[in-house]
């Protein structure tokens, strides 16, 4: 028997209907035993549990070897199809799908620079994770949202007294211009 420890890139964060598809899957793999206070697969020399931590989903405990290399692939291929972005383990590299997007102020910005853009939360977030940009003076707040498949961050620009509008616009020009001289184009924004 062998111990296995696998932590899978699915956010905690995830909504209701995803934790109904990945239990719908777990209930399809093999020696699948639903646990009192966790999910498992029972068997001969098998005591898989199955657990969510800050981590990703964690499957931890026992199982043989021949049987964990062709089970834990599986499991893996139909968590993939089910949920519609590649699971795998986060330290090779396998990305989180973030089902909230990430709404952060203007005013909270502590640095940015060609690569990256920190807020005074100490949240980071590099530009090479987005693939999609617009913006949109007219909303209310004024925002800009950078996203991919697997994220999203929303710029907002928030403001009150009795010039509110003309300070957001102008904040929101000033922002624009300082992407423009970082080279993060934002001549293709929507």
């Amino acid at each position: 028997m062998s111990d296995h420890d696998a932590c899978l890139n699915i956010h905690y964060s995830a909504p209701d209907e995803i934790w109904d598809k990945i239990d719908e899957v777990y209930r399809s793999m093999e020696y699948y035993c639903k646990g009192e206070n966790c999910l498992t697969w029972q068997g001969q020399d098998i005591e898989l549990y199955s657990s969510v931590e800050p981590g990703g989903i964690q499957i931890s405990g026992e199982m043989p070897d021949e049987i964990w290399d062709k089970w834990y692939p599986e499991l893996k291929a139909k968590l993939t199809e089910a949920l519609g972005y590649e699971i795998g383990e986060p330290q090779d590299g396998f990305e989180f799908k973030h089902w909230k997007p990430y709404i952060k102020k203007a005013s909270d910005i502590k640095e940015i620079n060609k690569d990256k853009i920190v807020f005074r939360d100490l949240s980071e977030f590099t530009w090479s994770l987005f693939e999609n940009r617009e913006r949109d003076i007219t909303a209310k707040p004024p925002f800009f949202r950078f996203s991919s498949p697997l994220i999203e961050l929303r710029i907002i620009f928030e403001c009150t007294g009795l010039f509110a509008g003309k300070k957001q616009r102008q904040e929101f020009r000033e922002f624009m211009c300082r992407l423009d001289d970082l080279g993060i184009n934002t001549l293709d924004l929507t």
